[in-house]
């Protein structure tokens, strides 16, 4: 079972940070770049963008799946806190 790591929400992983950090300098990009760029496995990002999704931190822009962050993720991001 994962344990969160102190100060970072159970439901997260070290990954969501990198992936809010990427997106929150670019457009949109597909999870599959933003994995080769920040050195993580494609299907996991993919995962991660989910989970990210569903808790209103990152959207779709596209119908083939290109994600952007949200208004919520950029405040999660500069206040260096997830939400729980």
């Amino acid at each position: 079972m994962h344990e969160a790591a102190p100060g970072r929400p159970a439901w997260s992983r070290p990954a969501d940070v990198a992936i809010l950090t990427f997106l929150a300098g670019h457009s949109a990009e597909y999870p599959a770049i933003v994995a080769n760029r920040i050195g993580m496995h494609a299907p996991h990002v993919e995962a991660r963008f989910e989970v990210l999704a569903e808790r209103d931190l990152v959207e779709p822009v596209t119908g083939e799946v290109v994600y952007r962050i949200t208004e919520r993720g950029q405040r999660a991001l500069d206040a260096g806190a997830l939400p729980e």
